[in-house]
């Protein structure tokens, strides 16, 4: 049987629910006594709170810009958070990775395989499964829009509708991917499972499978 550390990260669109799997995951991790930390991007550091003001205030700077504060605030969650948890032999849930950087400012221009370049070089922590909850768009944006009064640029549909195809397309042997539009409870069976199965007791679920 395999044993710790996994560096699971949850990727998606806004809307797809993976914050909701994360945390069900972290409470099954818990709940089984091993020993396990949620984190999520951007974070609560010097220059992901940068980035947090930007979206919460919708004051939106050039794509470069956000695109480097993106790349230091990852490099900081590196060294203060992912890498001293995994040394300790913790499971790191990770909330957004480097891939929503690729698809949200690929998205607004620049090159994907740049970003995820960039990322890489910087020898930040490679995940050993991306969870990726794949919805449609306009799903999405029907839930974005249920819990905001106002969607800013990245919450728009047809924003969304890049994104997603980005995110298709930088998907790797990492990924498993899920259809999002299942039961939350249905979801988690899937991701569950696949957990049990990288920590070794059967084979895992075959990544990339599951796209609607």
């Amino acid at each position: 049987m395999r044993r710790q550390p996994l560096f699971l990260v949850f990727e998606g669109i806004d809307g797809s629910g993976k914050s909701t799997q994360a945390d069900l995951l972290f409470r099954h991790v818990s709940s089984r006594g091993l020993s396990a930390v949620r984190l999520a991007e951007p974070t609560d550091g010097k220059w992901g709170s940068q980035i947090r003001v930007m979206l919460r205030e919708k004051n939106m700077l050039p794509v470069l810009e956000q695109h480097k504060l993106f790349l230091m605030d990852r490099k900081d969650d590196a060294e203060r958070n992912i890498i001293p948890a995994l040394n300790e032999n913790r499971i790191v849930i990770m909330d957004r990775y480097y891939y929503s950087n690729a698809a949200y400012q690929g998205a607004l221009g620049i090159p994907p395989e740049r970003i995820i370049r960039e990322n890489r070089e910087m020898q930040v922590p490679e995940p050993d499964r991306v969870y990726y909850i794949d919805i449609p768009p306009d799903i999405a944006a029907q839930r974005v829009t249920g819990r905001n009064n106002a969607q800013d640029i990245f919450e728009r549909e047809s924003f969304l509708k890049k994104v997603r195809g980005i995110f298709r397309s930088v998907a790797d042997e990492k990924f498993l991917a899920i259809d999002g539009t299942k039961k939350v409870e249905e979801i988690f069976e899937i991701i569950k499972a696949d957990f049990e199965a990288l920590l070794g007791s059967c084979p895992p679920t075959p990544p990339g499978g599951g796209l609607p």
